[in-house]
């Protein structure tokens, strides 16, 4: 049971960070809804804990397949650098997207509608996002 808390919380940060960086994408001339738009497999893990799931993007939609448990969705907004997220998992927002893709993106990250944001640090590889999320390492590569 532990085991499917933690994963639904940590698969809470794999909602966002496909559909803010697929956005970023639109640098490499891409308009934003064929950036965003596709399917993401994500792993997410933490010490010896691993999980899985696929997020699907849509046109401002969202659906998170949570490898045989319970998935989420939602919606997404974009505008002037600032990523709004409701859903079934709750409300959350990524602020300072930036307009160009680079390896290492810094922004703000906050949830559950808090106005505290934290500090949130991104890489991208090729077609691999990376960053840390609650203590665990999640990787999402585009399919």
């Amino acid at each position: 049971m532990a085991m499917r808390r933690w994963a639904k919380r940590t698969a809470v940060g794999v909602v966002g960070v496909p559909v803010a960086l697929a956005v970023v994408a639109c640098a490499g001339g891409k308009s934003l809804e064929e950036a965003a738009k596709g399917t993401w497999d994500c792993t997410i893990s933490q010490g010896s804990l691993a999980f899985s799931g696929t997020v699907t993007v849509g046109d401002g939609t969202y659906q998170v397949s949570q490898g045989g448990g319970d998935g989420s969705s939602g919606t997404w907004t974009l505008s002037g650098g600032k990523l709004e997220v409701k859903g079934d998992d709750g409300p959350y927002q990524v602020n300072g997207v930036p307009g160009e893709v680079d390896e290492l993106m810094g922004m703000e990250f906050g949830e559950d509608g808090s106005e505290e944001l934290s500090p949130w640090s991104v890489g991208w590889k090729g077609d691999t996002v990376t960053f840390p999320y609650h203590g665990a390492k999640v990787a999402c590569q585009k399919m």
